[in-house]
């Protein structure tokens, strides 16, 4: 899954804080597997992009982890939901299948 986040610039350091610190950790203990969080270098000042890639077992596995809802209880993501309100302008989601390339798969 490709995650394009756009964050306003001035609270760009909070929200990489809150997503290193508390959001990866809580997805990965859900299954999913980040394989890179990536950082708009150049372009427009206003809003920062992030990008993250994270892999998952397939569409269903996305379903149990929403559905379940269990990391929505955890008290690492519900204290970063205000910098998140605050900070994420947009996020786009999209579910890609893996093909080939360089990164070792996760789920055989």
């Amino acid at each position: 899954m490709k995650a394009t986040i756009k964050v306003d610039a001035h609270k760009a350091g909070e929200f990489i804080e809150v997503l290193e610190k508390n959001l990866i950790p809580v997805m990965e203990e859900q299954g999913w597997r980040l394989h890179g969080c990536f950082i708009q270098r150049f372009g427009p000042v206003q809003p920062l992009v992030v990008i993250d890639i994270w892999e998952m077992e397939d569409m269903a596995h996305v379903d149990r982890v929403m559905k379940n809802n269990k990391y929505r209880s955890d008290p690492r993501y519900q204290d970063s939901m205000p910098v998140l309100q605050s900070a994420v302008i947009e996020e786009k989601l999209e579910f890609m299948e893996f093909r080939a390339g360089r990164l070792s798969r996760f789920y055989p």
